[in-house]
């Protein structure tokens, strides 16, 4: 049988987030599952602007704004209310195949890019030019597809120039050498040929061989570049000359063609000049006019400046109200959080974002948010959010920066005990239309209902709570077994739901004394039920509670058998022993269902379903101080005791913790009092 233990430290395993750049999440991280996130940990991304937040994603949520046309994504959006930075792109900006990628994130201006886009361009401008007879274009456009862009050097025909006879057919041979040369490494020689092409008769020709004159002198500033870890070279480093020769290459191609076939690419290799030559200030300049132009909803783009620029820029060094706010949200962070400089940076103060206001006068209502995100996140003032943010919860489709605020106003007057919030967060749900938007309201929703004890309210018929992982975070922490039983009986909920819920009801009926109920809730397992898996994974393993064969080392009956001597009395120690043998061999050692979330977060509220957490230790601990336990009873729980940290020293069954001195006596008890038993003779050392 799997163990359910190990399955469940697999799944935590599996929410190790990576992002590329310092501005965002670099690390691992478990989901927090409240409202007020102040530490970016790169998993708990809401379609609120917040300091917590992956700055690509803050990023995006403004320029989405400013998309024209529907209000959502491109991709599926899965009910989330927290989320990552790669979820959150594949909704709104699906990455397109390989070949199609046109990204300047991660190696913008190599020549080690696919050719299939080229490829086809080059066919259709040869088709075009009827100048050229049909056997030199076949041996030209063979030639171009044996072209293969991987930085291993020249592989084209180099003598495919001298086959071709007509002017034209010449040209285009010329503009196949400089590419071969360019793959190659040869700048010198692809920028003759690509020169030479400026006069050609062919526009198509003309304008490319001037875009990959940029190009070539693009990755002529590359080399060297860049140290051995693949970081940028300080820019005092760089070679100005050509550099600037770059420069003047891209700009002449945009001068020439603005609205050009590669224009866009040329503006992305532009950029990647100025980073590499340290103009932040062009750099900044270039971002300012994309983000004016409306309707630039790249990730890559968000990905680009995310790495590029953010990391060395400053609050003084740019007047652009998005990127301000960008900064200004990551100097929220708590300290931990901050990775936009020095961790040790305090947090941006009221009197400094004040100082900003003249830099949003074109955007006052991001100005009045950021304010908002100041006195909710930074001085703890809800209050102050409730002067600044008036009630708009009533609207038909909220864009992400009014959607922000109101999220802002509606976790003020919770924290504030308005008794009008619960209706505040109803009115917002009509208008939550873009992704991600409304699983937010339900965690608020959720949140605030679970601490008005109204839990039953949430699972009943016409719930507006309909995210998954949130109502099962309530089953599973929160929720009695009455609700439990009702949700797992229940026709209408998910059969995840259902299943989650059975298997929560009877592991608590199980490990908090409930048996009489346990062999009642039993019936309600189907046949064939699952033994392997984990609760958070497709099909929790349900089938583990009818096992019908003893586990462990105890000589223990069936479990129903088990449970039903412990209905018949409770203080069984054999029984008691078997229960704990049954949760050792099975895994559910430090199971998460005997652990509660922090009282901040969703199920951080006592639980509904009565005893205690499970703890084999303490079974054993009360088997040994018990006169009446059985002698073999008694050496048996001594031996599991002791086990209990073997062989790290730490506790792995749950429990109050006990010194090493009374774990030796206890080792010392065993082979004293019970010396021919085969615990005694089977432990050779205590931990």
């Amino acid at each position: 049988m799997y163990r359910i233990g190990a399955l469940f430290v697999a799944m935590l395993l599996s929410l190790a987030w990576q992002a590329p750049a310092s501005a965002s999440g670099d690390f691992s991280c478990t989901q927090e599952w409240k409202l007020k996130h102040q530490s970016m940990t790169g998993c708990a991304d809401m379609a609120i602007l917040g300091p917590a937040n992956d700055t690509r994603v803050n990023l995006s949520l403004l320029l989405l704004d400013k998309r024209t046309g529907k209000p959502g994504g491109d991709g599926p959006v899965p009910p989330l209310a927290l989320f990552d930075w790669p979820t959150f792109r594949k909704v709104y900006f699906p990455q397109p195949g390989p070949s199609a990628d046109t990204s300047y994130a991660e190696g913008e201006g190599s020549r080690c890019r696919s050719n299939d886009s080229g490829t086809a361009a080059f066919a259709a401008a040869l088709g075009a030019a009827r100048q050229v007879p049909e056997t030199e274009r076949a041996l030209l456009i063979a030639t171009r597809r044996a072209l293969q862009p991987n930085c291993t050097g020249a592989n084209a025909d180099a003598g495919v120039a001298d086959r071709v006879k007509s002017t034209t057919g010449k040209a285009f041979a010329r503009y196949l050498q400089g590419a071969n040369a360019f793959y190659g490494g040869d700048y010198d020689i692809a920028a003759a040929r690509f020169a030479s092409l400026h006069g050609a008769d062919q526009p198509w020709l003309r304008e490319t061989g001037d875009y990959m004159l940029g190009r070539v002198e693009v990755n002529r500033a590359q080399v060297n570049a860049f140290d051995e870890y693949g970081y940028p070279k300080p820019a005092a480093q760089a070679d100005t000359r050509v550099i600037a020769a770059a420069e003047a290459a891209l700009h002449a191609y945009l001068s020439a063609y603005p609205r050009g076939l590669y224009a866009a690419s040329a503006r992305g290799l532009l950029r990647r000049v100025y980073w590499l030559g340290g103009r932040d200030d062009r750099l900044v300049a270039e971002y300012a006019a994309l983000f004016a132009q409306g309707g630039v909803d790249g990730g890559a783009l968000a990905d680009e400046i995310d790495n590029k620029l953010l990391p060395r820029l400053k609050i003084a060094d740019t007047t652009d109200p998005i990127l301000l706010a960008l900064l200004d949200l990551a100097r929220m962070r708590d300290n931990e959080g901050n990775m936009l400089g020095s961790s040790d940076a305090p947090p941006i103060t009221l009197a400094e974002l004040e100082a900003q206001r003249d830099r949003f006068a074109a955007s006052p209502a991001l100005f009045t948010y950021l304010l908002a995100a100041h006195a909710y996140f930074v001085q703890g003032k809800p209050e102050a959010v409730l002067k600044l943010i008036p009630d708009a919860a009533r609207q038909a489709d909220f864009s992400y920066l009014q959607f922000s605020g109101q999220m802002l106003r509606g976790a003020a007057l919770d924290a504030v005990k308005d008794r009008n919030a619960r209706g505040f967060w109803i009115e917002m749900l009509a208008g939550a239309k873009r992704p991600f938007q409304r699983p937010a309201i339900e965690l608020a929703l959720a949140l605030h209902d679970e601490r008005a004890g109204a839990l039953d309210g949430l699972f009943a018929s016409g719930s507006p709570l309909r995210a998954p992982d949130l109502r099962e975070i309530l089953l599973t922490n929160v929720a009695g077994p009455v609700l439990l039983r009702r949700q797992a009986r229940d026709a209408q909920a998910p059969k995840h739901e259902r299943d989650v819920a059975l298997f929560t009801l009877l592991y608590k009926d199980l490990t908090r004394g409930a048996y009489r109920d346990f062999l009642a809730d039993q019936a309600m397992i189907p046949p064939g039920a699952p033994t392997d898996g984990n609760l958070y994974g497709e099909q929790p393993p349900i089938g583990i509670f009818t096992q019908a064969k003893g586990v462990g080392d105890y000589d223990c009956p069936a479990l129903k058998e088990m449970v039903r001597q412990l209905a018949g009395d409770p203080l069984n120690a054999r029984a008691r022993l078997c229960l704990g043998d049954f949760m050792r061999v099975t895994g559910f050692d430090g199971y998460p269902l005997d652990s509660k979330p922090p009282a901040d977060q969703l199920g951080g509220t006592p639980s509904l379903f009565p005893g205690s957490p499970f703890s084999r230790l303490e079974i054993y601990k009360a088997i040994i101080a018990d006169p009446k336990a059985p002698a073999p009873d008694k050496a048996y729980a001594l031996f599991r005791a002791i086990n209990c940290y073997a062989t790290s020293g730490n506790n792995s069954c749950g429990g109050t913790e006990v010194v090493i001195a009374q774990r030796k006596a206890w080792f010392q008890r065993l082979k004293k009092e019970y010396p021919t038993s085969r615990w005694a003779q089977e432990l050779r050392y205590y931990w």
